[in-house]
């Protein structure tokens, strides 16, 4: 039984992060205030890039801390917005969706049910503004 326990955990789990959005998910979702677009990048990879607009940024290393410690009012103080409850819906992005993926995980195990991974990152993001 303890077999079969540890199978369903593992196939949620990973039903769950294979939760992906595209670009056109992305395009919208910055125009709606509900959904909540974090850039898991460093800082300096944005000031070399540019980033998705309306996006928020908190590097991979600080994520966990960040979702878990900040009290509403903290989160919006740095952030500007208000901080998500477990069922709002998030989308992650890095560079090429390596490091989103991993921090979809990471917010997932933390009890955020409604989280996607921006599968193409900023290289999808550019590449689709420019055409």
């Amino acid at each position: 039984m303890l077999y079969v326990t540890r199978l369903f955990r593992t196939s949620i789990t990973n039903m769950r992060s294979s939760l992906v959005s595209s670009f056109q998910d992305v395009k919208s979702a910055i125009k709606n205030e509900n959904i909540l677009v974090v850039d898991v990048r460093e800082p300096e990879e944005l000031k070399e890039t540019g980033e998705i607009p309306g996006s928020i940024n908190i590097p991979v290393g600080n994520l966990e801390n960040v979702f878990k410690n900040l009290s509403n009012e903290q989160f919006k103080s740095t952030y500007g917005k208000n901080k998500p409850e477990y069922s709002t819906e998030i989308i992650l992005s890095c560079r090429s969706g390596k490091r989103s993926e991993m921090t979809q995980q990471i917010l997932q195990k933390l009890g955020y049910c409604n989280v996607y991974n921006y599968s193409g990152g900023w290289l999808d993001w550019e590449k689709n503004q420019q055409n």
